[in-house]
């Protein structure tokens, strides 16, 4: 059976035998491939984090802000803050490489703070805040696990929405558990190409994002100019 999905898979995206590069099932993850758990999938992305640091510590970085080589998913991506508290890794450009320590939510959570303060090697902690999604500015609870990986405070969060109304019964979110599955499945001769294909996915993702973060933006702008061309009303009105 898993010898025809390996076959399924390099069928239906033309993989050739390549380098090899990290993924789910490569024997070193935290947690089983399979594994939905927004606990889990953050142990096994945090893991990969610590290795890819220790490994290139600047293509790191700079591979969590592009969410290259499989560093990004859907609305769950890779951040790291260094010991200046400037964010050196984050796909939102308004934040990287500026000091975001007093960064925090409307309630007055001061969650980079606290992460900086906690994080500690080889140990995976929580925190709980608000949050934007990426291309919105609407606050939304998020869950948040952490570590410190090197001089790096670095995190995967999940979105609380996306816990409690899982995304696999949209079409989206079929083809994202399909991936999580195949990436366990995929020969080691062809996860460089796998990767690609990922990486390709994921830019998809975010043009789609910033198009509708702009279309968002439109549509207000126009309803303001609307309104200021429509005059203040007489009164009774």
């Amino acid at each position: 059976m898993r010898k025809a999905a390996t076959l399924a898979a390099m069928l239906l995206f033309g993989l050739a035998p390549t380098d090899p590069t990290w993924a789910c099932g490569d024997g070193e993850a935290p947690t089983a491939c399979d594994d939905p758990s927004p606990n889990g999938f953050a142990s096994w992305m945090l893991g990969r984090v610590d290795r890819a640091l220790a490994a290139d510590r600047a293509r790191a970085l700079q591979d969590f802000t592009d969410g290259a080589r499989g560093f990004r998913t859907a609305d769950t991506y890779v951040f790291c803050v260094g010991p200046d508290g400037v964010m050196s890794a984050h796909p939102n450009p308004i934040l990287k490489g500026h000091d975001v320590r007093d960064l925090h939510d409307r309630t007055g959570n001061y969650f980079i703070r606290t992460m900086m303060d906690t994080a500690k090697p080889g140990q995976i902690s929580v925190i709980r805040y608000l949050f934007p999604k990426p291309g919105s500015t609407v606050e939304e609870p998020k869950t948040t696990y952490y570590t410190k990986a090197g001089d790096q405070t670095c995190a995967v969060g999940v979105y609380d929405a996306d816990v409690a109304a899982p995304q696999v019964a949209t079409a989206d979110g079929r083809v994202a558990q399909l991936r999580q599955r195949l990436d366990g499945v995929i020969p080691t001769s062809a996860r460089a190409e796998w990767t690609a294909f990922l990486e390709a996915l994921n830019a998809q993702g975010s043009e789609r994002a910033t198009a509708i973060a702009q279309a968002r933006r439109d549509l207000k702008d126009a309803a303001t100019a609307l309104d200021k061309a429509s005059g203040p009303r007489p009164p009774g009105e």
